[in-house]
């Protein structure tokens, strides 16, 4: 659970601009297929044009699964999935076994879960969600979730208050509860795996 010391230490460290390297990642992750981790990361919220002009930070505290060496025909996110969707009785059998996983704006490197931009050289931590908590604030002020949906789209604004954690998939027409994120090297200040800690 992210705590409001830990959340203000993340945004103190992320205000320096020292950056996570790839290279340190790959040697985090060396030779493990798949891992739990702690990750703590801080990002900058869209508001709407209106509110342009106010700072919200979300800072997310995350326990997670990252991977490494990964076969080639392995598919992570789908293999994973068609585990979550095949216990959802809502779902067709026949489309969660045809389940197959869209295109990207991202391609993954030798280390499984570090990813990269397709059209620039963005470097990206790919994970797997276990479970997440994260605090705001706006103007470096901590704030609830409703007050931060009131600078928000309106789309935004309902998904950030939206309480579900079942995923409609359309494409397939599945039902699932993974929770993939792709998490910017730039925005994390910390991740805590094999018994070894980075921080910027």
């Amino acid at each position: 659970m992210l705590t409001l010391q830990n959340a203000l230490s993340a945004l103190a460290l992320h205000n320096n601009s020292n950056t996570i390297t790839a290279q340190a990642v790959q040697q985090l992750l060396a030779n493990v297929s798949t891992t739990f981790a702690s990750i703590l990361y801080c990002t900058n919220v869209a508001t709407s044009a209106q509110h342009k002009a106010v700072k919200i930070v979300k800072v997310t505290q995350a326990n997670v699964q990252l991977f490494s060496n990964i076969n080639a025909f392995t598919n992570v996110y789908a293999n994973a999935v068609q585990r979550s969707a095949s216990k959802i009785a809502d779902n067709n059998a026949q489309a969660v076994a045809n389940f197959t996983q869209q295109s990207n704006y991202f391609t993954h490197t030798n280390c499984y879960s570090l990813v990269q931009h397709k059209s620039n050289s963005n470097m990206y931590l790919y994970a797997i969600y276990n479970n997440a908590s994260s605090l705001y604030f706006i103007n470096n002020v901590q704030a609830t979730k409703q007050q931060v949906a009131q600078y928000l789209t309106a789309s935004a604004s309902a998904k950030l208050l939206q309480d579900n954690s079942v995923v409609h998939n359309k494409a397939n027409n599945v039902l699932h509860t993974v929770q993939v994120r792709t998490v910017a090297l730039a925005n994390i200040v910390s991740i805590t795996a094999n018994k070894q800690q980075l921080v910027v």
